[in-house]
């Protein structure tokens, strides 16, 4: 167990078990819908953050469910993070989604170049001394094919027949997009996207650029708080929420 957290802590990468999102496939209850602004703004001014572009879009703040604890090792975790606010807006051909989150530590890592190849290729994983290396993140999860009908795919990383898309960004390699299709299935593309991230007196700032996924689309989030040892499953998470 101590190996298995220490390759995760120095590859700090994603490893989505089957326990990150639960297993729900349903049609969101009304009120878990989300307004999308149509901004002015380009996508660079957007990505920046700057107030004058956001401020001005009146934000959602949704509820985050805690994980439990995935290992034998970890103890269990309190409701530090209880809610993350959500702003959205269409430019440029892009939806860009602002997250900010109240975080009383601000967790990163300097951490070695990602390898060229995906950890389920690799021929061998070295541990690290470095077990303590846990940091903060996001996640955005929509289906590969959206606008295919009103049910949402399963929170558990999709299935075959409903696969998903996550839009992954840590405050210690950037973003990283993966995809999935069931527990257990889901892997790095090897492509990034555009993406920022900023902390400043507690809180944090996080904006993914999207393709721009249609209204009626589902969307789920997760947050990872490093301080509380988040990592894989161990996390945050929403459930379903509609795009209007």
């Amino acid at each position: 167990m101590r190996i298995r957290n220490l390759l995760i802590a120095a590859t700090g990468s994603l490893l989505f078990s089957g326990a990150m999102w639960p297993q729900i496939q349903t049609k969101p209850a009304a009120g878990q819908s989300l307004s999308v602004a149509a901004s002015s703004a380009t996508v660079d001014n957007l990505l920046k953050g700057g107030p004058s572009d956001w401020n001005p879009i009146v934000p959602k703040r949704i509820s985050l469910n805690r994980t439990p604890p995935l290992y034998d090792t970890d103890e269990p975790a309190g409701l530090d993070i209880s809610t993350v606010e959500l702003r959205l807006a269409r430019a440029g051909g892009k939806l860009l989604v602002q997250l900010n989150w109240r975080d009383a530590t601000h967790d990163t890592a300097m951490l070695a170049e990602v390898p060229g190849t995906a950890p389920e290729t690799r021929f061998r994983k070295v541990p690290t001394e470095a077990d303590d290396r846990f940091f903060d993140a996001a996640a955005v999860m929509f289906p590969a094919k959206p606008g295919e009908g009103a049910i949402a795919p399963s929170l558990q990383m999709g299935d075959v027949e409903h696969p998903v898309e996550i839009y992954y960004w840590n405050a210690a390699r950037g973003a990283m997009l993966m995809e999935a299709r069931g527990r257990s299935t889901t892997r790095r593309t090897g492509q990034s996207f555009p993406a920022t991230g900023t902390y400043q007196n507690g809180q944090w700032n996080v904006i993914l650029v999207l393709p721009d996924l249609p209204a009626g689309t589902p969307v789920a989030f997760a947050v990872w708080n490093g301080s509380q040892k988040d990592r894989d499953g161990r996390k945050y998470f929403s459930v379903w929420q509609l795009l209007e």
